[in-house]
């Protein structure tokens, strides 16, 4: 069993912590469990099997002769669904699980915003894992990530849909195409590319492009965000059957952010900066590894972007 983490520094920013910490979740045989982070959202196993039983309106499959499309019904629940769609790709019935893949990365929210991280990592995933097997899919999710870039060039909803755009473009191993819409609108409107640096960043360090980031770094707020993360996450895990490997991911943010940060100001000639933030990290943690994460980045040295 694994557990994926959604949040990040630099991953995820753009929800509050309630949304992000419900995209922590597990899969359990085969099947998406519900997150694991307030009382009121822990559900079993078996409750997420009923549910997916209770809520079918009809026996999924493909349309045929007769047979009306799948649609959600009144009440959708977005987790059965995702569910079903995953179940659906396994046995073969494609276009049903085509059609629910789209319904949850287009409505998930309205009815589970705390799906937030969920939709943009593993829902993500199995779509593509989908595309392997119909072409289909793997037309209609570039056809979404088409959708939002648009929508960033249009100043529409610049955030959410710049998210969407790096998130599809990760999962498709196309990462150039969000550094080359942050380049553009680093020419054609900075003040878009300010409010989504912190989601470009990852890829604009693979590409190398320092002197790109180092126009929108802001380290007293980056830190602040970085340190107020690094604590939620270690107090969650505390309340966590999955207690240390939560530690080891508040861990390896907080170190690749911080360090990231750093090397960043360093390589840009903001050297005063860059040791401030170093000081006022190492008031939150000062173990060795930490410290010569911190020496490194102080000497200029850019980790690669984790995870």
């Amino acid at each position: 069993m694994r557990v994926p983490f959604i949040r990040g520094a630099q991953h995820l920013v753009a929800a509050d912590s309630a949304s992000v910490a419900g995209a922590l979740l597990s899969r359990r045989r085969g099947r998406i469990v519900r997150p694991l982070m307030v009382k009121a959202q822990r559900c079993t196993f078996a409750v997420v099997v009923a549910a997916s039983v209770l809520s079918c309106s009809r026996p999924v499959g493909p349309a045929t002769a007769g047979q009306a499309p799948w649609s959600p019904g009144e009440k959708p629940s977005p987790w059965v669904i995702l569910d079903e769609a995953r179940a659906d790709a396994a046995a073969g019935r494609y276009p049903d699980a085509l059609a629910k893949h789209v319904w949850f990365f287009e409505n998930a929210l309205k009815y589970a915003p705390a799906m937030y991280g969920v939709r943009l990592s593993y829902a993500l995933s199995d779509w593509k894992a989908l595309s392997d097997s119909y072409p289909p899919a793997l037309e209609k999710l570039k056809a979404e990530r088409d959708e939002a870039g648009t929508k960033v060039r249009e100043s529409k909803d610049s955030r959410h849909s710049f998210h969407d755009f790096t998130s599809i473009n990760k999962v498709l191993a196309e990462d150039a195409k969000t550094r080359d819409l942050f380049l553009w609108l680093d020419t054609n409107s900075s003040a878009t590319a300010a409010l989504v640096y912190d989601l470009a960043q990852p890829s604009l360090v693979r590409a190398r492009e320092y002197r790109v980031c180092g126009k929108y770094l802001d380290p007293d707020r980056s830190l602040e965000r970085m340190i107020r993360l690094y604590n939620e996450n270690q107090k969650f895990a505390s309340d966590s059957e999955f207690r240390q490997k939560n530690l080891d991911f508040a861990d390896k943010s907080l170190s690749n952010g911080v360090g990231t940060l750093i090397a960043l100001l360093v390589v840009n000639g903001r050297t005063a900066d860059a040791k401030r933030v170093a000081d006022g990290a190492m008031k939150v943690r000062d173990d060795s590894a930490f410290r010569e994460r911190l020496q490194s980045a102080l000497r200029g040295e850019v980790p690669p972007p984790w995870p």
